[in-house]
């Protein structure tokens, strides 16, 4: 009976996490195609993706951005959760967990700082640096951890790779603009940001998918 419990809480818990996970690229995407569509002459590779809270949708885009947090919040939380610890050293998978977390709740307060004012603005810069670089260890992290899980497919943590490359690029390319010599890059940064959100996107649904259609 016991063991029939422990096999219904994991089939829940896996649901739970997919399903989470499809509800925070779902609010996410419609606010930002509603702050897009309602922002005449945005350029996508002109301007990076919070510029659209400037804009007549700006609500929109915020509301998008904290929705999507939320729910992120508790998908990254779930998923840990998935990972079997006896293949996982418990230690690293803690450290992944705050990670995720802060990732997330940093990414919630891009939403609700957003904006021309420069002490919002200063807030959302600060928040975006700590969401990109706690993000970047959170997402390699639970990659690795799905290329050593026997519960999942190590495709997902190759996959995942992918996005870890592009944070990466565009880290490196933000730090090098803020030098003189190179601010010309501030020109590329925008495509880099709009590719990473991109990406981002696609590892929250193929990971959401696999994980509600396993469900094992």
């Amino acid at each position: 009976m016991r063991k029939l419990k422990l096999i219904s809480d994991k089939f829940t818990l896996k649901i739970l996490t997919g399903v989470f996970g499809l509800l925070s690229i779902t609010f996410g995407i419609i606010g930002d195609i509603i702050a897009y569509l309602m922002y005449p002459g945005y350029d996508f590779r002109r301007e990076v993706v919070s510029s659209l809270c400037k804009g007549p949708g700006g609500l929109f885009f915020q509301s998008g951005t904290v929705i999507s947090g939320l729910f992120a919040f508790i998908f990254v939380i779930y998923l840990v959760r998935t990972f079997d610890g006896d293949e996982i050293n418990e230690n690293l998978r803690k450290f992944a967990k705050i990670m995720a977390i802060v990732s997330c709740a940093s990414f919630i307060m891009l939403g609700v700082f957003c904006g021309s004012n420069p002490i919002v603005a200063y807030i959302h810069g600060t928040s975006a640096m700590i969401s990109w670089i706690s993000g970047l260890l959170y997402i390699t992290l639970y990659n690795i951890f799905f290329i050593r899980s026997s519960n999942y497919s190590k495709f997902l943590g190759y996959f995942g790779f992918i996005e870890t490359v592009i944070l990466v690029s565009m880290l490196i390319f933000f730090f090098l603009h803020l030098l003189p010599a190179l601010s010309f890059l501030m020109k590329i940064l925008p495509n880099l940001e709009w590719l990473n959100t991109l990406s981002l996107i696609s590892w929250y649904l193929v990971v959401s998918i696999y994980i509600i259609h396993k469900k094992n």
